[in-house]
């Protein structure tokens, strides 16, 4: 583990990120200086707001601990900046200063809430759209805090970003179906015919982005390199996804991002 200050948010998000998403702090650590300094605080928020729903069996409980983000955000499209909170403060700075658009952060918050609320997610489109809400938010955030997109906003490359954040999503969301299983919650394990149609589904967003974007890449694209790999393997074998065995080796997947890097591609 790297050495952080722990006085420091950035540092204190940037520890929270490697510890409970090592992927997306990887692929963080890729980027420049201001590239971190915008994607810490982003992904720690993330990672705040999913843990949510399943740190009690109690749905009020989690609404409470949303609700808290939902005013943290609010407030500072108002310009009022959080009390001192690690995660809180830097990101409602972030917000402040225009370098985070508050719309995906809602919508990553509605999202979370309809978790919280044992929502159903039981066929291909029901999975997707909760994807496309959470995972595919986070990328347009993401695109947005490294000038990807503009404050204002372009239709094309927005779409182009949260397409490829729901393939990332789709990915990450098959290669964590056995835990899903163990925490309960009424999860339904998908069949092997909706494995494949929401692999496919990935994949056909990721050339899509491939065609707006560019493959040179940053940071905040990089946080899906291991996508199409996972996804191209959960539409050969579906029941890897289930049984667990879905995902690269350890030296295929840093080494992966380290040409990534390298060669400025995503």
């Amino acid at each position: 583990m790297i050495e952080l200050n722990p006085r420091d948010p950035i540092a204190a998000c940037a520890e929270m990120v490697q510890k409970g998403d090592p992927d997306r702090f990887l692929a963080t650590m890729t980027g420049a200086v201001e590239e971190r300094k915008r994607l810490f605080p982003l992904y720690a928020f993330n990672l705040e707001i999913s843990r949510a729903p399943f740190m009690s069996q109690e749905p009020m409980v989690a609404m409470i601990r949303l609700q808290f983000w939902r005013d943290v955000i609010e407030a500072a499209t108002d310009g009022r900046e959080a009390p001192k909170h690690d995660v809180a403060t830097p990101l409602s700075q972030l917000v402040i200063w225009g370098d985070l658009r508050a719309a995906p952060l809602l919508t990553m918050l509605d999202a979370r809430e309809r978790d919280a609320q044992g929502a159903p997610r039981r066929d291909a489109g029901q999975i997707r759209t909760y994807l496309r809400d959470s995972a595919g938010a986070l990328m347009l955030a993401a695109g947005q805090a490294t000038g990807l997109t503009d404050f204002e906003g372009d239709h094309a490359r927005d779409q182009a970003l949260t397409d490829l954040g729901e393939a990332a999503g789709i990915a990450n969301w098959l290669m964590s179906q056995p835990a899903l299983k163990a925490a309960g919650r009424g999860h339904v394990v998908p069949d092997d015919g909706t494995i494949r149609e929401l692999s496919e589904a990935g994949l056909a967003a990721i050339d899509h982005a491939y065609t707006v974007l560019g493959k040179d890449g940053n940071a905040a694209l990089r946080s899906a390199w291991r996508s199409r790999a996972i996804l191209r393997q959960a539409q050969k074998s579906p029941h890897s996804a289930v049984d667990g065995t879905l995902g690269q080796s350890e030296f295929s997947r840093r080494g992966s991002l380290l040409w990534r890097s390298l060669w400025g591609r995503w």
